[in-house]
C-alpha cells in the first residue's frame, strides 16, 4: 500500500470539506428560491450557512503550513473555542501525572 504525504492527505481532507461547503451553499440557494420555505425555515437555513462556514474554516487549516496557529487564529469562534477547550484539557490531564 503507497503512503500519502501527510501534507497530500491534509490537502485531500481539505477539498472534501469544500466539496461538502459547496453542496451545503447549492442546498440552501435552493431552499431559499422559495420564499415560503425561506422564510419558514430562516433558522434551519442559517445554520446551514454557518456549517458552511466551519467546512471552509477547517478547510483553511488543513491547508495552512502552521496547524497549529491557523487553529487559533481561525475566524469562527466554536473553533477556536473548542481549541482552548482542548488544551485546558490537555494541560489538565499533563498536571495529574
Amino acid at each position: 500500500m503507497a503512503v500519502i504525504a501527510e501534507d497530500e492527505l491534509l490537502a485531500m481532507l481539505a477539498d472534501e470539506l469544500d466539496a461538502a461547503r459547496a453542496e451545503l451553499e447549492q442546498l440552501g440557494v435552493r431552499l431559499c428560491s422559495n420564499p415560503d420555505t425561506a422564510r419558514a425555515h430562516v433558522h434551519d437555513l442559517q445554520s446551514l450557512d454557518h456549517v458552511g462556514q466551519r467546512c471552509a474554516s477547517v478547510a483553511a487549516i488543513l491547508r495552512s503550513d502552521d496547524l497549529q496557529a491557523a487553529s487559533r487564529d481561525a475566524r469562527l469562534e466554536s473553533i477556536t473555542g473548542r481549541l482552548a477547550a482542548l488544551i485546558e484539557s490537555l494541560a489538565s490531564r499533563q498536571q495529574q501525572h
